[in-house]
């Protein structure tokens, strides 16, 4: 065999091979935000805060990446367009000191948002979500009362 028919065998060969890891990353799932190891989502929800408040950005888009792969059942893709959408959200709203800085948090969770919709029971304003949660955020670095 020549080495010009090797080259081309194994230039199909990883053609085929990205074609089918390709495939399986943008094959839709039926995702679910109901479907879930509540003993699991608690053990990579408490690693996500503790990432975020040690600023391990990495850290939380993995477990951000891992808690919607396997507990909600996203694609790859669709897992990591999550993440990313989230942890960035966070990253950018972690060092900021008012409200107006916070907003700049506010296209990344929409977008996460947006990106949830299809795996919730039932429709919802990804615009208003992102603003409830962003709202929730500044409250809780204030200090404001439950209540209030």
């Amino acid at each position: 065999m020549s080495v010009r028919k090797m080259i081309l065998g194994s230039t199909l060969g990883i053609a085929a091979a990205a074609a089918l890891v390709a495939a399986y990353a943008v094959i839709p799932r039926r995702a679910d935000l109901r479907a879930f190891d509540p003993a699991e989502m608690a053990r990579l929800e408490t690693a996500m805060w503790r990432d975020y408040y040690d600023k391990r950005y990495a850290a939380l888009f993995h477990h951000l990446y891992e808690s919607t792969r396997t507990q909600f059942g996203f694609s790859p893709l669709g897992s990591l367009q999550i993440a990313l959408g989230a942890a960035g959200a966070a990253r950018t709203f972690q060092p900021t000191r008012s409200r107006r800085e916070a907003d700049a948090a506010l296209p990344a969770l929409v977008g996460y948002y947006r990106d949830f919709a299809s795996a919730a029971p039932v429709s919802s304003d990804a615009h208003e979500a992102a603003r409830l949660e962003l709202d929730w955020w500044q409250a809780r670095r204030e200090a404001v009362d439950p209540r209030d």
